[in-house]
C-alpha cells in the first residue's frame, strides 16, 4: 500500500507543531535569559576576599538576641507550653526528641550573670522579648511583680553599659488568648494593643528600641501553612487572615504607642524576615514561577503592605487576600531584620505538591538544613533599605553543633553586612543570634545557635571558640565619618616602612620630631592638588627645623612610585605601602587615600585632615609651626 498521501495530510500539522514547539522554546529560553539577567545569582569569590579588612562606624549597635520562651524557663502559661504537651496525627510530638522547653537556660534567674557574659563579649545592646503570658496571665489580669522583674533587668543591662531592646510578641502569647483565635480575629488585636501599652508605660524610660512583633511571616507560614507551629493549621486563607491582623495590630501599637506623651524619642519598628527563594535550576521556568510566589508571599507582600498601605497575599488557587491600611506607611521608626540563608526551589508538575526544596552539592550546609549564603546577606538589606528607614539587624546567626563553621559565618555575613553600609544603606547595628544555646521551637534543643554553649544538665555557660570572630569585630575600633579609626589624642600606631630609597624606618624612631604622614597615590587627583603646597608650605619650610614629611604611597610598585614623585617635583621622603597595610592602621582600608597624619614629638597624633580643603590645611600649617 502507498503511504505517500497518509504522510503529506500529516505534513501540514507536522508544520503547525514545529512551529509551536519553536515558538515555545524561543519563549521559554527568552524568559529564562530576561529573568537572569534581572534577577541575577550573586555568589563572592570568596577565595579573593580578605573579610578581615573591614570596620565598622563608630557609633554602631552590636548586640545579642534572644526570646523569653527560649531561654527564661517555666513559661507554662503560652500557646507553645500547650504545644509542646501536644500530639500529631501519628502521635508524634510536635517537638524533636519529644524536647518542652522546661526550664530552658533558667535566664530569669540568672539574667544578671548573662549581663556578665554579654560585658565580657563587648557588646553594647541586648534584645529580648516580653513574655506576654507572665504580665496577663489571665486576661485583665496584671502579674505586677513579673512586670517589675522587666524593669529590674533593664536597670541592671543599663548600669553594665548595655541599652536594652524590647520585643512585645516573639511567637508565644497566653493561653487565653490563644483560645479566643489569637490573631485569627481582628478584635482581638485589642488585648495586644493594652498588653503593649502597660509594659511602654513601665519601661518606656528605660528602653528606647521597641519591636512589636517578631517575624509575622514566620509565626503565620509555620503556624498556618505548615502547621509545626501552634495552633498547627494548615489553611491559606486563615493564614492571611492572621497575616494582615498582624500587619494591622503592628500600625495600630505603633500609633498608640507614639501618642504617648514623652514616646517621641522612643524609635518603635517591626521585625522582618527575609528568606529568599531561589530557582533551583536557573533554566526551568517552573522553579522560577513557584519562587516568585514564595517570595512575593513570604517578603514582598509584607513589605509592600507596610510601604503603601495596600498589599495583596496571593497564591493562585490558594488563597487572594488584599489588605489596606492608610496608616500603615510612616509606621515604622526602623525596620528590624532577621537573616539566616536562602532556600532553592525545585518545581514540580504534580498537585499534590507542585514544589520542594532542594540543596547544592557546593553549599556549606548549616544543622538546620540550610546553606551558608552571606551574599543574601546583603541582598535582603538592600531589598528591606527600599522602606526609607534605618535598619536594625536583629537576629543574624547560626546553629552548628560542632563549631566548625561559626568563625566562617561570622566573619562572612559581617563582610556582607559591611558591603551594604559601603553602598549607603543606613544599618544601625547588628545583633547575633543567640547570646546562648536555646529552646529552638519545634527543633527543640537540637540546633545550637549560642555564642555560649550551655549544659543541659547545670545550666553553665561556656564561650565557643568559634565566637571570637563576633568579639574580634565588636571589639575593633570603629571607622569616624571620615574614615578614622584613630583618633587625636592617641597615640600614633609604630610600624616600619620603606623609602623608594631602600632605606628603612620605624615611625618610633623618629621620637623627637614632628613627624607627618602624607597618604597618597598617583591616580588621585586631590593627592596630586596637594603635593606641591606640601612641598613648599610644610617640608621647605620646616625640614631643618625637626620636622619630618613621609608620602606614604597606597599600595603601588616602585616604578610606579618613583615616576609618581619625579612628576610631583616632590622632594620630600617617599615610602612604599604595599596592600595598604600602614594605612589600615590609621583609616579603613575601603576609605579615600588623601589624609593626612600630624604627630607630635612624642609620637601622639594632633591632628587629622581629611582631602585638601583650605581652611583645614591651614591649620594644620599652624599646628605644625606651634609644635616647632
Amino acid at each position: 500500500m502507498d503511504e505517500r498521501p497518509r504522510i503529506r495530510d500529516l505534513r501540514p500539522f507536522l508544520k503547525v507543531l514545529t512551529l509551536f514547539l519553536g515558538t515555545f522554546l524561543i519563549g521559554w529560553i527568552g524568559s529564562v535569559i530576561y529573568l537572569s539577567q534581572t534577577y541575577p545569582d550573586i555568589e563572592w569569590d570568596w577565595d579573593n576576599i580578605k573579610t578581615s579588612d573591614i570596620h565598622f562606624p563608630l557609633n554602631f549597635a552590636w548586640g545579642t538576641a534572644t526570646a523569653a520562651h527560649q531561654v527564661e524557663g517555666n513559661n507554662t502559661n503560652n500557646n507553645w507550653y500547650v504545644w509542646e504537651r501536644s500530639v500529631d496525627d501519628q502521635g508524634v510530638s510536635r517537638i524533636h526528641n519529644n524536647d518542652s522547653s522546661g526550664i530552658a537556660a533558667d535566664h530569669w534567674n540568672r539574667y544578671l550573670e548573662d549581663i556578665i557574659l554579654m560585658k565580657d563579649l563587648g557588646v553594647n545592646h541586648y534584645r529580648f522579648s516580653i513574655e506576654w503570658s507572665r504580665i496577663e496571665p489571665q486576661k485583665g489580669f496584671y502579674d505586677l511583680e513579673a512586670l517589675s522583674h522587666y524593669r529590674k533587668m533593664c536597670k541592671a543591662l543599663l548600669n553594665g553599659g548595655i541599652t536594652p531592646v524590647v520585643t512585645l510578641h516573639h511567637f508565644t502569647h497566653p493561653i487565653w488568648f490563644e483560645n479566643m483565635g489569637a490573631f485569627e480575629n481582628e478584635e482581638n488585636i485589642d488585648h495586644f494593643i493594652q498588653f503593649s501599652e502597660l509594659v511602654f508605660n513601665e519601661l518606656m524610660n528605660l528602653v528606647p528600641i521597641w519591636c512589636t512583633f517578631n517575624e509575622p511571616s514566620v509565626f503565620v507560614a509555620q503556624g498556618y501553612f505548615n502547621g509545626i507551629f501552634p495552633p498547627g493549621k494548615k489553611d491559606p486563607v486563615l493564614a492571611g487572615t492572621v497575616l494582615e491582623n498582624m500587619l494591622n495590630a503592628h500600625v495600630r501599637t505603633y500609633h498608640k504607642l507614639k501618642s504617648i506623651p514623652g514616646a517621641e524619642e522612643n524609635q518603635i519598628g517591626l521585625v522582618k524576615n527575609i528568606f529568599q527563594f531561589d530557582p533551583h535550576r536557573r533554566w526551568h521556568l517552573l522553579d522560577w514561577a513557584f519562587s516568585k510566589i514564595l517570595n512575593d508571599v513570604y517578603t514582598n507582600a509584607p513589605l509592600e503592605f507596610l510601604s503603601t498601605g495596600n498589599s495583596s497575599f496571593y497564591m493562585p488557587g490558594m488563597v487572594d487576600n488584599e489588605m489596606s491600611n492608610p496608616n500603615a506607611p510612616g509606621s515604622l521608626d526602623f525596620i528590624g531584620l532577621n537573616y539566616y540563608s536562602r532556600m532553592h526551589v525545585r518545581g514540580r508538575i504534580n498537585p499534590a505538591e507542585p514544589f520542594v526544596f532542594d540543596t547544592r552539592e557546593q553549599d556549606i550546609m548549616t544543622d538546620m538544613g540550610y546553606p551558608l549564603y552571606a551574599e543574601g546577606f546583603y541582598r535582603a538589606l538592600k531589598t528591606i533599605s527600599k522602606l526609607g528607614v534605618p535598619i536594625y539587624v536583629t537576629e543574624n546567626g547560626l546553629a552548628d553543633n560542632t563549631d566548625n563553621i561559626r568563625p566562617l559565618f561570622i566573619e562572612r555575613y559581617l563582610y556582607a553586612m559591611n558591603q551594604a553600609i559601603k553602598e549607603k544603606i543606613e544599618i544601625l547595628g547588628y545583633f547575633y543570634w543567640s547570646l546562648m544555646d536555646n529552646f529552638e521551637w519545634a527543633e527543640g534543643y537540637s540546633m545550637k545557635f549560642g555564642l555560649y554553649e550551655v549544659d543541659p544538665v547545670t545550666k553553665d555557660r561556656k564561650l565557643r571558640k568559634g565566637s571570637q570572630p563576633f568579639i574580634d569585630m565588636v571589639n575593633k575600633r570603629g571607622v569616624d565619618e571620615r574614615g578614622y579609626v584613630v583618633g587625636v589624642g592617641e597615640m600614633a600606631p609604630d610600624f616600619t616602612m620603606q623609602y623608594i630609597s631602600g632605606e628603612k624606618v620605624k615611625l618610633s624612631d623618629l621620637k623627637g620630631n614632628v613627624v607627618v604622614l602624607q597618604f597618597t597615590a598617583s591616580w588621585c587627583s586631590v593627592c596630586r592638588l596637594e603635593m606641591p603646597h606640601l612641598e613648599k608650605d610644610v617640608w621647605q619650610a620646616y625640614k631643618n627645623r625637626g620636622l619630618v614629611l613621609v608620602g606614604v604611597d597606597r599600595d603601588e610598585p616602585l616604578d610606579t612610585v618613583i615616576k609618581f614623585q619625579k612628576e610631583m617635583g616632590t622632594t620630600y621622603p617617599m615610602a612604599l605601602d604595599p596592600e595598604a597595610n600602614i594605612f589600615g592602621l590609621f583609616a579603613d582600608k575601603n576609605s579615600g587615600v588623601t589624609r593626612n597624619i600630624v604627630i607630635d614629638k612624642d609620637g601622639k597624633i594632633v591632628f587629622l585632615t581629611r582631602l585638601f580643603e583650605e581652611k583645614e590645611y591651614q591649620d594644620m600649617i599652624k599646628k605644625i609651626k606651634s609644635l616647632l
